[in-house]
């Protein structure tokens, strides 16, 4: 609204009063061809692509060291099984058979026996941590599945560390 003061010739030199305007406008998107959502969804496109490499590298990594466990594990399974627990298993029955003919001394029988037995016991502890790589190798990695799922759109989060069995000697906190 407005005072006009003009004088108006056929009003007899009266002025024109009070007027009113109005604008009505309709904006047209002919040149805005929504880039700000298309360059939006690029980035997120991107980031889904620099996401996956994220996890393709961090699975390569916890593969990296469940092979070497395994490879290591096996090679002690087998050394254990085939060379150290018969030569100790063969020196207690050399030692057990002096003691019975009274050339050897009894603690050298229960030496031999206690090796035997520590033998055995790394022996299954190694049988352990193969059986352990093996099963975490043929199930790809996937373990621990009572483990709470993560939250939907969690593209963002981190890739949990707590899903990796861990072996005899080591914690999270060292890694």
């Amino acid at each position: 609204m407005e005072q006009n003061g003009e004088l108006l010739p056929e009003a007899n030199g009266k002025s024109v009063g009070l007027q009113g305007f109005a604008d009505v406008g309709v904006k047209i998107p002919i040149f805005n061809r929504n880039q700000g959502n298309v360059t939006t969804a690029r980035a997120d496109v991107e980031r889904a692509k620099r996401e996956v490499e994220r996890v393709k590298l961090v699975l390569r990594e916890r593969a990296a060291s469940i092979v070497q466990n395994y490879t290591f594990s096996q090679t002690a399974v087998d050394r254990y099984k085939n060379q150290m627990i018969p030569r100790a298993q063969k020196a207690y029955e050399m030692y057990a058979k002096k003691y019975q003919e009274m050339t050897a001394a009894y603690p050298q029988v229960l030496i031999a026996q206690r090796t035997l037995i520590q033998l055995e016991v790394s022996y299954i502890t190694a049988l352990e941590t193969f059986a352990t790589s093996s099963v975490s190798l043929q199930s790809y990695l996937l373990t621990d599945g009572l483990e709470a799922p993560s939250q939907p759109g969690g593209i963002d989060q981190p890739v949990r560390e707590v899903n990796i069995p861990f072996q005899m000697g080591t914690s999270p906190q060292e890694k």
